[in-house]
């Protein structure tokens, strides 16, 4: 009796496994009209992480809709941020975004929040949820393919060079990686 019960439980837990899996690979916001990268609460760094690798923040801008000013993003530390409006631990992250923007943008820092989604379902979210750092729309998603955006919310820092120095999950981001990054002058 005991094995049957352990058997049932198992394929329970088993099916209910797979179905969230499912679900989850195969999310689409009903928002953004196509299929968006599902949440993760821990994104693993892609390779691009290497100091070798570049980003042209120049045709980076070029390529978004800004929502309110655009950036001075050339010649500055970048933090680029991979999210969306329906997702929890993007939510959850923008928080501590603000607070980092609080702390680094007077000292050198630009930080964007990028988004797949439609602008009025943004803009929507905008008023009921303070975001203190550029938000842009990336309507084509080519700057989350390029980024090879798997999981979200994700981010990458670079340098003033648009070297990428950092990328992983935006809570795991630590104030000593953002300094070491900033303008001699601003690092005190």
């Amino acid at each position: 009796m005991k094995t049957k019960t352990l058997i049932a439980l198992l394929t329970v837990t088993l099916g209910l496994a797979v179905v969230g899996t499912y679900a989850a690979l195969t999310h689409t916001g009903t928002d953004t009209g196509g299929p968006t990268p599902k949440p993760a609460a821990n994104a693993a760094a892609p390779a691009e992480t290497e100091s070798s690798a570049r980003v042209n923040v120049k045709a980076l801008a070029a390529n978004l809709e800004f929502l309110g000013d655009k950036p001075a993003l050339n010649g500055h530390p970048v933090l680029i941020e991979f999210w969306a409006t329906w997702c929890p631990p993007c939510r959850a992250s923008i928080a501590h975004l603000n607070e980092l923007n609080k702390q680094f943008h007077d000292r050198g820092l630009q930080i964007v929040g990028i988004t797949g989604e439609d602008k009025a379902v943004v803009e929507r979210f905008r008023a009921r949820t303070p975001m203190d750092y550029a938000v842009a729309l990336d309507a084509d998603q080519a700057l989350a393919t390029e980024f090879q955006v798997q999981t979200i919310p994700q981010v990458w820092l670079l340098d003033k060079d648009g070297r990428v120095v950092w990328s992983g999950h935006p809570m795991e981001l630590d104030e000593q990686t953002i300094v070491r990054v900033l303008p001699a002058h601003y690092k005190n």
